[in-house]
């Protein structure tokens, strides 16, 4: 498998962080010992511990290694190992991951902001530009700029911020037409491609950047709210 595929995550916050999003979204995740897989959820996740209840009660675990399989909920394939620290009829204790392995990352994610979002960015050449955010990732964005904007492709970017806003979705306590924004800032980036054939007015562009844990944090957030207005607008529809 190519380097570029793989990511190693062993920051304990952020490898709890990945398991209790696991328990927001209530998603399953499955864990494998002596060749035998068992479906669990998320109970509890700390920076230590993690305690899971068992989809099949039946299944039987020994004290002994484990390895963890799922997709995570930003869809990237997930795999990693622990140790069983106490077991129960309905749950597991089981020691936090000392890392993660997140596999195929190049294929994250992606959603489309809820409202007009922005990049704002300076390129090797000392360009200042501004364009309409298309759809956003844990890994990057693709934004729109005017054909006529000098953009060269690949392109360093020197520092990058993204006005991110979310349109949220009328309810109880949400009257219409109320919007949050996340300012969310990237010190280097690189414009890796040009993604259309260039016949219309506009052109679009695929952004990539590595951000810091914290970012991924403050990203994750986000697309997980875009995430869900899309999938209430549907459900609505």
């Amino acid at each position: 498998m190519k380097e570029a595929e793989v990511e190693i995550v062993r920051e304990p916050g952020a490898v709890s962080r990945i398991f209790e999003l696991m328990l927001e979204r209530r998603k399953a995740l499955s864990i494998v010992q002596h060749g035998h897989r068992s479906d669990a959820w998320v109970v509890k996740a700390s920076t230590s511990r993690l305690i899971l209840a068992k989809r099949d009660k039946a299944s039987k675990f020994t004290a002994d290694a484990v390895d963890f399989q799922f997709r995570c909920v930003l869809g990237r394939n997930i795999v990693g190992k622990s140790r069983i620290l106490r077991l129960k009829d309905e749950y597991l204790e089981l020691a936090l991951p000392a890392e993660l392995t997140i596999i195929q990352r190049r294929h994250a994610y992606r959603v489309v902001p809820t409202a007009e979002s922005f990049a704002i960015f300076q390129t090797a050449t000392k360009w200042i530009l501004s364009g309409r955010i298309e759809d956003l990732s844990a890994t990057g964005i693709l934004v729109r700029l005017p054909q006529a904007t000098p953009v060269v492709v690949p392109s360093e970017i020197q520092a990058i911020s993204l006005r991110l806003n979310h349109a949220v979705p009328a309810g109880e306590f949400t009257p219409p037409g109320t919007m949050e924004s996340f300012l969310v800032r990237l010190k280097a980036a690189t414009i890796a491609r040009k993604a259309d054939n260039g016949t219309t007015k506009f052109a679009t562009y695929g952004i990539h950047f590595t951000p810091t844990i914290a970012v991924e944090r403050q990203l994750s957030q986000v697309i997980l709210r875009f995430e869900r207005a899309a999938r209430m607008k549907g459900l609505n529809a």
